[in-house]
């Protein structure tokens, strides 16, 4: 995958104000910390960490050691790591007792705008985890709580006049983060935020996000647990589509024959004449039952 044109600086200055990204890693609050003193943030985007994953970073860390510092924060319960789970999480598996880190003293939406930052840096962030790191940043350029970012930006969206100020904030944190607008956010990749919890796990698995949108209006749970396993073996976003169309039943395609046929001249002039009286029969009798029945 392409590594995502993003000024990550700009983005955490921006969101930060004077406590922007510059002093994040200064070298005088670096420290080495035990490993067992760190818990993760409960402000990480990131909810999946694979085996394979880790097992490859744990190998690195063995031969190499932590390259990039984590980063923490002082809270009343202990440090929690803001940005840097899983090379934390690597390095316990590698066997090392501590690990590099700088500590700095945020508040929660400090903490917050660094681990949503940082996770989009990623280069295997999986689209939930990309909508939900964004959703972060929206609701810290516009200071609500993430619960309610979503319907104001479909406010914003729709009436933009209400809060002109709030729309350059998200034009200017979208527009460093690179890539799609908030607009665009909002009505493509925001929606999988209101996909069933099976649709968004099938998500994080590596369902593509247009496919599971596509199944996430399915109400039925088995027909979307059908409908997954054909995307899994390939099934395009115009099959998934057609496989929700009621399939046409033997007597739905008798039916249509019987019409074709009847409506073809030269096949009725063709037949000998005891075929065709006992047609003129059936269709005198189909008359009488579907036609002369209804007028009564």
């Amino acid at each position: 995958m392409a590594k995502r044109k993003f000024d990550a600086t700009a983005t955490l200055d921006a969101l930060l104000g004077p406590l922007g990204a510059g002093d994040l890693v200064s070298q005088d609050q670096l420290r080495m910390l035990d490993l067992q003193q760190l818990k993760p943030t409960p402000h990480q985007p990131r909810t999946t960490f694979t085996e394979a994953s880790l097992n490859e970073l744990s190998e690195s860390i063995r031969e190499n050691g932590v390259l990039q510092p984590i980063l923490v924060r002082s809270t009343p319960s202990g440090l929690e790591i803001v940005a840097g789970e899983r090379r934390w999480r690597a390095a316990q598996l590698a066997g090392l007792t501590s690990i590099p880190a700088y500590v700095r003293d945020l508040d929660d939406q400090q903490a917050a705008a660094a681990s949503a930052v940082e996770n989009l840096i990623r280069e295997d962030l999986n689209p939930i985890e990309e909508v939900e790191a964004k959703r972060r940043i929206a609701a810290l350029a516009l200071g609500l709580p993430e619960e309610q970012v979503m319907t104001r930006l479909r406010r914003l969206l729709d009436k933009p006049e209400e809060d002109q100020e709030g729309v350059r904030e998200l034009d200017t944190a979208f527009g460093r983060l690179g890539g799609e607008k908030w607009q665009s956010f909002l009505r493509n990749k925001g929606r999988i935020l209101n996909l069933p919890a099976d649709v968004k796990e099938a998500v994080r698995g590596g369902l593509d996000y247009r496919k599971a949108l596509v199944i996430g209006r399915v109400a039925s749970a088995g027909e979307r647990r059908r409908l997954i396993q054909l995307a899994r073996d390939g099934a395009t976003v115009q099959a998934l589509h057609d496989a929700q169309k009621p399939q046409p039943t033997e007597r739905d395609a008798q039916l249509k024959a019987v019409v074709r046929a009847l409506g073809h001249k030269r096949l009725m002039e063709s037949m000998n004449p005891r075929k065709q009286s006992r047609i003129d029969k059936l269709v005198a009798e189909l008359h009488q039952l579907l036609v002369v029945t209804e007028d009564q």
